[in-house]
């Protein structure tokens, strides 16, 4: 049974207010702010209202361009309860096709995320980009991994806020990458392909200049945070996800 139905809204000219919500369900608890201050801003003021309203074990952020069964949460949900050691997880992610889009990558570099945005093609076929998108995981088996797509994101509430959420300086795109390098610290991030789900993948900065420029100077303060070129916890971090994947290759 749903205990508490919490929605936090991020609009200019919201949709409700809180009286009118109160007349429509007294378990539906409301809140909206008209200044959009990010992506990771958000989501954290509305897991801090879902945690005021009831504590809960578990949290899951999730992009609304995604289609999941309820089977798929439940699955991930019984992972979580049986290895404590996993602070975030994911399931396979699928492409409207079929296909396997690439979710499980290596910490990445500035070359890797320059090539990636703006010469895809060219560059796809090299050997760096091909290891920073573990091209030769075949998501057979779960795999501890240090950067996780963000359209799907269920979290332990505890780890959660003991990183302190989203760095809400980045006001969209590398959140994902920031998170889960923190909580790989703590424990196990983990990609369970034994579920999936279909992603619908918008690429919004690929179509709009101003979502690029926002893309970029996200980046740019990603970098500055953790290091352009020397970066020793990365080398480490992805030296261990190679061997992770090579030794699933050789079993």
């Amino acid at each position: 049974m749903v205990d508490r139905v919490c929605i936090y809204e991020n609009s200019e000219e919201p949709l409700l207010n809180e009286q009118q919500v109160h007349q429509l369900n007294s378990k539906l608890i409301y809140r909206s702010d008209t200044s959009n201050q990010g992506y990771g801003y958000g989501h954290n003021q509305a897991f801090t209202l879902c945690q005021s309203a009831s504590a809960s074990k578990y949290h899951l952020v999730m992009n609304l361009d995604v289609t999941v069964s309820d089977e798929t949460i439940e699955l991930l949900l019984k992972h979580m309860e049986r290895s404590p050691k996993t602070l975030h997880c994911m399931p396979k992610i699928l492409n409207p096709n079929g296909s396997i889009q690439p979710a499980c990558k290596l910490v990445p570099t500035p070359i890797n995320l320059l090539t990636r945005r703006f010469l895809p093609e060219f560059f796809s076929h090299f050997q760096h980009q091909i290891a920073f998108e573990l091209r030769d995981y075949d998501y057979k088996e779960s795999l501890n991994c240090p950067y996780l797509s963000g359209c799907f994101m269920l979290l332990r509430s505890a780890a959660f806020k003991q990183v302190g959420m989203f760095d809400t300086q980045f006001f969209m795109y590398p959140e994902d990458i920031d998170l889960t390098r923190r909580l790989h610290r703590l424990g196990k991030t983990e990609c369970i392909p034994s579920v999936s789900i279909v992603h619908q993948h918008a690429k919004e900065s690929y179509k709009s200049w101003r979502m690029t420029w926002i893309h970029i100077k996200s980046m740019v303060k990603y970098f500055n945070k953790w290091g352009w070129f020397i970066d020793n916890e990365r080398r480490a971090l992805n030296r261990s996800a190679l061997n992770r994947v090579r030794s699933q290759e050789d079993s």
